[in-house]
C-alpha cells in the first residue's frame, strides 16, 4: 500500500509541475492558406545571400519558405497571449500564456492542430558589460598552433590553413546557452578588429545581449574562432559569426528546442553556411517530456526535425553527439539524431575514443556518430585575459570539427553541402567500416580537399598519390606535402616525351607547396604527362587538355 501510495503521490507531484509550471506552448498550425507572401518573391523573407545559397546548390524555394501566415498570429494574439517565436519549416509559434483558460481559446481557433506544452519563459535581465582584459605579452610556443596544435593537426587543419583557407567568406552560427566575456577576450580581438562577429541574438529572453548566462559558448567559440597565434588558435579563425543564446541554463523545458529551430531559421534567412550547436536534449525538468531511445529517429524531436530541414536549405548542422556514454543513456540525444546532421563524438589526443562519448546507432540502424574529433582534454581559451585552459565533452569536439567544416567549404564555395559532407565522411580513418561509437572516425581534412579537387595531384607526407587528369579553365592544381626541407622538381612532357615545361622550388619542414604550370593555356589539346620528385621519390600523372 505504501509503494502504491508513493507511486500516486509522484504522478500528482509532476502533474501539479506541470499544471504549475508551464507558461510557454508550441502551437501546430494547419496551413499557410491566404498567404501575403509568395515563393514568386523570395526577396521579401530571404535576405539575399540565403537566396544565392539555394541558387549555387539548385535548392528550389518552396512553401516551408513562406513565413507563418500573419493573420494566424495577429488571431492568436488576439486570445490574450503573447507570440514568442514563430516556426515556418514547422508551421508553428511559442506562446506565453499567464492565463491558462486562455488554452481554451486558443483550442478553438480553426487553424490551430494541436497544443503542446514547452516550459518557462524567461524575461531579459540588465546587461552588465566589463572592460576588456588588458594586453599581457604571452609566453610564445614553439609552433604557430600553440596548445591548440594536436587537435587541429589530428584533422589536418594546419595542412588547409598553410594553404590559405581559414573559413574566409563562410558565416558560421553558433547556438548555445550564453558567450560571457567573448566582447573582452583578446582571442576574439580579430573577430571584432575585421568585422566579423555579423549579429547576436537572445532568443530565451528575447533581446541581442548574449553576453551573459554562460561561459560554455565562450569555450566552443573559441575552438573555432581564437585567433592568438603562438598561444590558442581555432580551426575557422577567418569565418563569420553569428552568436545565439537558445538554451536556458536555468531550466531544462522543449522550449529550448523550439528556440533552437527559431534560431535556425534565423540563421537561413541571413545566409548561414554552417550552424554547431553543442547542445542535447533527452529529459527535462518535466519527465513527462522525456524521449525514449525509440524517439531518436530524426524524426520526433522539435530540434531535429528543425536541423534537417536546415540542411535541405544548404546549410551544415553540426552538432555534439553527447556525453553520455559512461552513463546510463549512453545514447546520443536530439538534434544529434537528425537524418542529416553531422553528429560528433569525442576522441582523447591520442585519437581513441573519449569514454563519455555517446554511442549510437540510431534506433532506426543509421550511422551515429558521423564522425569524431578531439574532445578529451580539448584547449580552449581561458575565461581571464590570456589564460588557457583544457575542458572535456562533445561540446568542444563538435566546433573543433565545426571549423574545419567551414574552412574546407571555403576552399570549395561552389561545392553544395551534401558535397562536403560527403567527402568529411570519406576521409575519416575508418570509413570503410563505420562503427557507433566513433562513426565514419577521424576525418582527414586534406584527404576531403583532395577528393573534392576535380583537377590537380597532390603527394602527402605518407607519400600517397592522389591524381584528376581534368583541366578546369586550363587550371591544374599540384600539391605537395612535405615533412621536412626538400627540393621539388617537375616537369611536364608531351606524349613522346619532350619536355615542354620545367621547375623546382624548395619545400620547408611540414610544408604544402602549391606547384604551377602557367603555360597550360597555350598547349594543343592533346595527352600530357607530369614528372615530379620530391626528394629521393619520382611521381608520375596524366594531364588530358581537350
Amino acid at each position: 500500500m505504501k509503494l502504491i501510495q508513493i507511486i500516486l503521490l509522484t504522478i500528482l507531484a509532476t502533474n501539479t509541475y506541470a499544471q504549475i509550471k508551464h507558461n510557454v506552448y508550441m502551437l501546430s498550425l494547419s496551413d499557410k492558406n491566404n498567404s501575403p507572401y509568395s515563393v514568386l518573391h523570395p526577396q521579401d523573407f530571404l535576405s539575399v545571400r540565403a537566396i544565392e545559397r539555394r541558387y549555387v546548390q539548385n535548392i528550389s524555394i518552396d512553401e516551408r519558405d513562406l513565413p507563418v501566415n500573419p493573420q494566424y498570429i495577429k488571431q492568436i494574439e488576439e486570445t490574450g497571449v503573447k507570440v514568442i517565436h514563430r516556426s515556418k519549416w514547422l508551421n508553428a509559434v511559442s506562446v506565453h500564456v499567464t492565463d491558462t483558460t486562455l488554452i481554451k481559446k486558443l483550442k478553438e481557433l480553426p487553424f490551430v492542430l494541436d497544443i503542446a506544452a514547452l516550459g518557462v519563459h524567461r524575461t531579459p535581465k540588465e546587461a552588465k558589460l566589463q572592460e576588456h582584459f588588458p594586453y599581457e605579452k604571452y609566453k610564445e610556443s614553439d609552433n604557430y598552433y600553440g596548445s591548440t596544435l594536436n587537435q587541429i593537426a589530428m584533422l589536418s587543419g594546419h595542412v588547409l590553413q598553410s594553404m590559405g583557407h581559414d573559413g574566409s567568406g563562410k558565416r558560421v552560427a553558433i547556438f548555445d546557452g550564453g558567450f560571457s566575456n567573448v566582447y573582452r577576450m583578446p582571442a576574439f580581438d580579430s573577430l571584432y578588429a575585421n568585422n566579423s562577429i555579423l549579429g547576436t541574438r537572445d532568443f530565451v529572453e528575447g533581446d541581442e545581449f548574449v553576453y551573459e548566462a554562460s561561459s560554455h559558448g565562450t569555450q566552443v567559440l573559441s575552438c573555432m574562432a581564437a585567433n592568438l597565434p603562438y598561444l590558442v588558435m581555432g580551426t575557422a579563425p577567418g569565418a563569420s559569426y553569428y552568436l545565439f543564446k537558445t538554451e536556458d541554463v536555468g531550466s531544462e523545458f522543449k522550449i529550448e528546442e523550439f528556440n533552437w529551430v527559431a534560431a535556425a531559421e534565423c540563421a537561413d534567412s541571413l545566409g548561414v553556411d554552417v550552424i554547431n550547436s553543442s547542445l542535447g536534449y533527452t529529459s527535462f525538468n518535466d519527465e513527462s517530456m522525456n524521449y525514449r531511445y525509440e524517439d531518436l529517429n530524426g524524426k520526433t524531436g522539435i530540434c531535429s526535425r528543425g536541423a534537417d530541414i536546415a540542411v535541405e536549405k544548404g546549410m551544415l548542422v553540426v552538432n555534439s553527439a553527447g556525453n553520455e556514454g559512461d552513463g546510463s543513456w549512453k545514447y546520443i540525444g536530439t538534434p544529434a539524431d537528425g537524418i542529416n546532421v553531422i553528429s560528433v563524438g569525442a576522441v582523447k589526443s591520442n585519437g581513441s575514443r573519449a569514454s563519455f562519448s555517446s554511442y549510437g546507432p540510431t534506433p532506426d540502424g543509421r550511422i551515429k556518430p558521423n564522425v569524431s574529433a578531439q574532445g578529451s582534454r580539448a584547449v580552449v581559451a581561458g575565461m581571464k585575459g590570456y589564460a588557457v585552459t583544457t575542458t572535456d565533452g562533445t561540446s568542444f569536439s563538435s566546433p573543433i570539427m565545426a571549423g574545419m567544416v567551414t574552412t574546407l567549404w571555403s576552399a570549395f564555395p561552389d561545392k553544395t553541402n551534401w558535397e562536403i559532407k560527403d567527402a568529411i565522411e570519406a576521409s575519416g580513418n575508418q570509413s570503410m567500416q563505420p562503427d557507433s561509437s566513433l562513426g565514419f572516425g577521424i576525418p582527414d581534412f586534406f584527404r576531403a580537399y583532395l577528393y573534392l579537387m576535380e583537377a590537380g595531384m597532390a603527394i602527402t607526407l605518407k607519400g600517397d598519390m592522389y591524381s584528376s587528369a581534368n583541366l578546369i579553365d586550363n587550371q591544374y592544381k599540384i600539391m605537395v606535402e612535405s615533412e621536412t626541407a626538400e627540393i621539388i622538381n617537375y616537369s611536364l612532357f608531351n606524349k613522346v616525351g619532350q619536355v615542354v615545361y620545367s621547375s623546382s622550388l624548395i619545400a620547408g619542414p611540414f610544408d604544402v607547396k602549391s606547384l604551377e604550370i602557367p603555360m597550360l593555356k597555350d598547349l594543343e589539346p592533346d595527352f600530357y604527362y607530369i614528372k615530379i620528385q620530391v626528394g629521393a621519390n619520382t611521381y608520375f600523372s596524366q594531364i588530358v587538355k581537350g
